[in-house]
């Protein structure tokens, strides 16, 4: 039913529980999991280069905030003891909701799972949360796990 699972994790408590539900739809359904981990604070070159910043060194700094991320994440699917799965690893610049969705589109993925923890600002209220947006404008399937 669940061939391939994107789990998309901003690396908070809500973000690891998804993940275990996720870990458990995939041994359940023998799925292929990808991890995506999306940064809106990395910059491209004309960005920084406008804001008279060095280019060689942010790309140091997204490159390190990146590889700790990653780290992470394979941290999470380790303590979830989730090594017989397949997991991809996946970092993105970018808002995290059209991210989500544009990776979801990429891969083919057949199910979505993210945490929420609902509304907890008034940018939120405003604008809407990242899952909210996924829900409304996402292609296949969407699990939210609240906290």
């Amino acid at each position: 039913m669940f061939n391939h699972i994107l789990v998309a994790t901003d690396l908070s408590l809500r973000a690891e529980m998804a993940t275990q539900k996720a870990v458990q739809l995939a041994h359940q359904f023998n799925s292929k999991i990808t991890m995506l981990n999306v940064h809106d604070e990395f910059m491209n070159d004309d960005e920084m280069q406008m804001l008279r910043v060095s280019v060689e060194k942010m790309k140091n700094e997204f490159s390190k905030t990146a590889s700790s991320a990653k780290v992470e994440m394979k941290k999470i699917i380790h303590d979830l003891h989730a090594e017989d799965i397949q997991v991809d690893f996946l970092i993105r610049e970018g808002k995290a909701n059209k991210k989500i969705l544009d990776e979801a589109k990429r891969l083919n993925v057949s199910l979505i799972v993210m945490g929420t923890n609902g509304r907890s600002n008034l940018h939120d209220y405003i604008l809407g949360t990242t899952s909210e947006y996924v829900v409304s404008n996402a292609e296949c399937p969407i699990l939210v796990v609240p906290i």
